[in-house]
């Protein structure tokens, strides 16, 4: 009975902290919310250990990794992704941390421009907890971070997990000019000092690659990128109800030379069987190979053992 009890308090306090961390609603905030995330990632992260998975080696700058200033952009957050790239580029942090928001707005239009306005001032790290953040691949982040439970990239309620040996192995075959790094889930969440702590424990630890600042210009479509002849692109809702949508973004990238595209899933909006079709029509129209790389799976279903 008393093991019983304990297991109970375990996955009640778990449960606890998942909705702390990942579905915080302002009376939760007024019951503690941020001071529960500010003791965990003051007690938690820095005390948290990371593994390099792929390290070809840091741009160069002019001042030491040890001593970089890190900006981290949380979810919640007031100010739009226009307005947090200013309030970066006008700071003296030389690193900000992404996660999915401002992610994927950097494959918009103004986002495209900043992110070459950041990339010219410092590191762009990018916590990729799932499918969603498939085509950061071709935006050349610095760093990926990668919240790793049971071999899986996966979101506490997005179901688009990828297995991290897929993002190690795409990251491989293009090439990545950035680092591939995993830490534990429960390690990184979703608060400014807890983004913070990890990601200059990465930066104290790296070198760089070379001397020279690598030219970089963005191609990209909202949640599709380009990168050679390999596309990324990450289906949707909007994608998965208008196909019509995804083709014409897609063409604009499309110069005929494309070889590959790898697709990610929102599997809430797409089952298996409607995203395998999708492929299938994708692959016949532009005449390309097309692979789905992720999978129907959260943080929860993973836990339990499910698919």
């Amino acid at each position: 009975m008393l093991k019983k009890t304990f297991l109970l308090l375990i996955i009640l306090f778990a449960g606890y902290a998942a909705i702390m961390i990942n579905y915080p609603s302002q009376a939760l905030k007024s019951m503690g919310y941020n001071s529960f995330l500010d003791l965990y990632a003051t007690s938690i992260s820095p005390n948290s250990d990371f593994t390099v998975l792929y390290n070809p080696g840091l741009r160069k700058t002019d001042i030491p990794l040890e001593e970089i200033k890190v900006d981290a952009v949380i979810p919640g957050d007031n100010m739009n992704y226009e307005a947090r790239a200013k309030e970066f580029l006008a700071g003296e942090s030389r690193a900000i941390v992404e996660c999915s928001g401002m992610d994927a707005w950097h494959t918009s239009s103004s986002g495209k421009e900043y992110l070459l306005k950041i990339r010219e001032k410092g590191y762009r790290i990018v916590v990729f907890d799932g499918g969603h953040h498939l085509p950061t691949l071709g935006l050349a982040a610095d760093i990926i971070i990668i919240p790793e439970f049971a071999s899986y990239a996966v979101h506490s309620y997005m179901l688009d997990g990828i297995k991290v040996e897929k993002v190690l192995a795409l990251a491989r075959k293009i090439s990545f000019p950035g680092m591939v790094v995993k830490v534990p889930r429960w390690a990184l969440v979703k608060n400014e000092k807890a983004l913070q702590a990890i990601s200059k424990d990465i930066l104290a630890s790296s070198t760089y690659h070379s001397n020279s600042r690598e030219l970089f210009k963005p191609v990209a479509e909202p949640r599709i990128s380009r990168t050679g002849n390999t596309v990324f692109a990450y289906v949707n809702k909007e994608y998965s109800r208008n196909t019509d949508l995804f083709m014409k973004r897609l063409d604009n990238l499309n110069d005929g030379n494309i070889e590959e595209v790898f697709l990610a899933f929102d599997y809430t909006h797409s089952s298996r069987e409607e995203a395998a079709a999708f492929a299938g029509n994708l692959a016949e129209q532009i005449e390309a190979r097309v692979e789905i790389v992720n999978e129907p799976v959260k943080l929860s279903n993973v836990f339990w053992g499910g698919r």
